[in-house]
């Protein structure tokens, strides 16, 4: 009960906090919470603090609290604070470094390594004669983040230190900047157990025949086989055809390969990861598909791990078949890849497989063999296709799959969907019959129309694309239906026939009282280009459902009827998605200027990133401290900071 109490006092103090308006008169209270019990009210002060403009007291104060022992948290809030602050609290920090204090010494080079900032290079450089270990350490990592040609030949000397933690420090920072040394000095490194996994990363950046050897070479090596795969990673570079070649030949002998490979795979360690996954590439073993598959986690490694199991090819994707319940086990982002390496590698082989995952019960794992079904070219997958139309959820992948299947065996399809067509009809069915049968389906088309489903309606409409002849009557009638769903599958369909036929079409739809109808027609009449709806267009960019409006703006933006008065309103409108609109389609006309300026202060973060991006392209050096002041009010959203400091560069970059 009592830890419920504190929790709730640390939320009210948070609550107040987030409150104080974000300018000058804030910063006492600001630097009082730096000082909080909840880290959560820390890190709010920290932000904010950061996001205001330095001054002489907040340093002195923020440096102040650096010593203070008894209040760790205090300390490292104020370490972040002067990490954000930038050029400003550089004399400050650099007198830390003399401070007879260590922890203070130390915090003054970890905050200048944060800074980035060229001018601490002097300074850090010699703070790693300082006589306390810690000190040095981090002022070696300091280099690393600054970087810059002192910096590297700072750290360069650093690899002949007798302290190997400065050997290592230097290792890593001239990884991180990538900045490889010659190979003679690097090599001995490569040996120290120490420096091994420092010395393999910074190899890995290494661009040479000789390095790509070492690194091979130490793949057949028990004790630097590890070392070797961050090497690989660290590069981020897919290897060459030559190395792979090399590395095929050189790991032939390796008896435990898969296994260990497996384990790298999955290893958590990112740059060992990727190594694994390039390795895997080279070998092609497809023993190691379901690995390569599971060791997705987002990010590069998705695309280079689909890579990888495309050139496994038809083994690898047996390899993934092999197993429904390891298949089902995968993560989402790892089971995503795995279907869409099976999709593209689907063959006649892979048939039964398929129709095995389709019947597992797993609904994604079953929409996985339907679609994959559809790509392997074979009769045999007709019929369980066409089976799978009883499941609504199946269908709409089965109906896509038979579409593709029709290109080769065209008669086996129709002969299998006819059954579908002749009793009570299904959606997708009538969907998949009129793309089959394209000018031959007006039969089924009419009789769908006058289904009592309206899903069956809808799906007439849509299919009647496929019958260029009938097309105009059969979406004619479905404009005039009773349902507002047949309606909307017609106007959608509208906007994807030719212009001499959907044309005369649009003026039922646009005089539909279903907003979703009105929407789908003004995106029709852009997709047509039919200047003649302009008027209706207009009126409809008044309308008081905003999906309507937007719709309507787009429409004429794609015409290119988009007035100055139309776009003012819009850049008025109280809806935020028809105001950022009103951004995206006006950057180029100055009269919008004005309306971005105000924008900035929107409650709605996009809108005030779509306002700052209006200025960064279109405006003079008047909005540039306009914009500066939304960096400084953008504490709450990392993301909205980002994207509007990006505004500030793009204009100060122009002006």
């Amino acid at each position: 009960m009592t830890w419920l109490q504190a929790d709730a006092d640390a939320e009210a103090r948070y609550r107040s906090l987030d409150a104080l308006p974000v300018s000058p008169a804030s910063i006492p209270a600001l630097l009082a919470a730096l000082r909080d019990d909840s880290w959560r009210v820390r890190r709010l002060a920290a932000d904010r603090l950061g996001a205001l403009e330095a001054t002489p007291d907040t340093v002195q104060q923020l440096v102040s609290m650096l010593g203070q022992r008894d209040d760790t948290g205090a300390r490292n809030a104020a370490a972040a604070v002067l990490a954000q602050l930038g050029v400003a609290v550089m004399p400050a920090i650099v007198q830390l470094l003399q401070h007879a204090d260590p922890d203070q010494r130390k915090f003054a080079a970890d905050i200048l390594g944060s800074l980035r900032r060229p001018e601490a290079v002097v300074p850090l450089v010699a703070a790693i004669q300082d006589e306390d270990p810690n000190v040095r350490t981090s002022a070696a990592e300091a280099l690393g983040h600054v970087g810059g040609a002192e910096a590297r030949r700072a750290l360069e000397k650093l690899l002949g230190s007798r302290d190997v933690l400065l050997r290592v420090c230097a290792l890593e920072g001239l990884a991180e900047l990538q900045l490889p040394v010659p190979l003679p000095t690097l090599v001995p490194l490569l040996d120290d157990p120490l420096t091994r996994r420092s010395a393999w990363r910074l190899l890995g950046h290494v661009h040479h025949p000789t390095a790509s050897m070492l690194t091979v070479r130490a793949l057949a090596a028990r004790e630097s086989r590890d070392s070797a795969l961050v090497s690989i990673g660290a590069s981020g570079a897919t290897l060459s055809s030559e190395t792979e070649a090399e590395l095929r030949i050189a790991l032939r002998p390796v008896g435990d390969l898969i296994p260990w490979l497996e384990a790298g795979l999955a290893s958590p360690d990112e740059e060992l990861h990727l190594g694994a996954l390039h390795v895997a590439r080279a070998l092609a073993d497809p023993r190691l598909a379901l690995a390569i598959a599971g060791s997705v986690r987002g990010g590069r490694d998705g695309e280079v791990a689909l890579q990888t199991l495309l050139r496994l090819g038809l083994p690898g994707a047996r390899s993934l078949l092999s197993s429904i319940e390891a298949l089902a086990d995968l993560p989402a982002e790892a089971r995503a890849v795995a279907a869409d390496a099976i999709v593209r590698l689907a063959e006649p082989p892979l048939c039964q497989a398929l129709i095995a995952l389709m019947d597992s019960g797993d609904p994604e794992l079953a929409e996985l063999g339907a679609r994959a079904l559809g790509r392997t070219r074979t009769r045999e997958a007709i019929a369980p296709l066409v089976r799978s139309f009883e499941d609504d959820a199946l269908a709409v992948h089965a109906w896509r799959s038979l579409v593709h299947l029709a290109e080769t065996w065209p008669e086996e399809v129709r002969a299998a969907l006819a059954p579908l067509v002749s009793g009570k009809l299904r959606p997708h069915a009538v969907r998949a019959w009129g793309e089959v049968m394209g000018p031959r389906a007006h039969e089924v088309l009419r009789r769908a129309l006058h289904d009592s489903q309206e899903a069956v309606r809808a799906a007439a409409a849509e299919a009647s694309l496929f019958t260029p002849k009938d097309s105009v009557l059969v979406l004619q009638a479905a404009l005039m239906d009773e349902s507002a769903l047949v309606r909307r599958s017609a106007t959608r369909t509208i906007g994807r026939l030719a212009p001499e036929q959907g044309q005369p079409l649009l003026a039922r739809a646009l005089k539909d009282a279903d907003p979703t109808v009105l929407a789908l027609a003004c995106a029709a009449a852009g997709e047509l280009g039919h200047h003649g709806s302009a008027a209706r267009l207009d009126e409809l960019s008044r309308h008081a459902d905003p999906a309507v409006a937007l719709a309507a703006l787009e429409g004429l933006g794609l015409m290119g009827r988009l007035s100055d008065e139309l776009l003012l309103r819009a850049a008025g409108h109280p809806d935020p998605e028809v105001l950022k609109l009103a951004f995206s389609l006006g950057a180029d006309r100055p009269l919008l200027l004005d309306k971005a300026l105000g924008a900035l202060l929107h409650a709605r973060w996009d809108v005030r990133v779509a306002a700052a991006r209006v200025l960064a392209v279109s405006a003079g050096r008047e909005a540039l401290g306009p914009l500066q002041d939304a960096v400084a009010r953008e504490t709450a959203d990392g993301v909205a900071h980002e994207l509007l400091a990006e505004a500030v560069e793009t204009l100060s970059r122009r002006v």
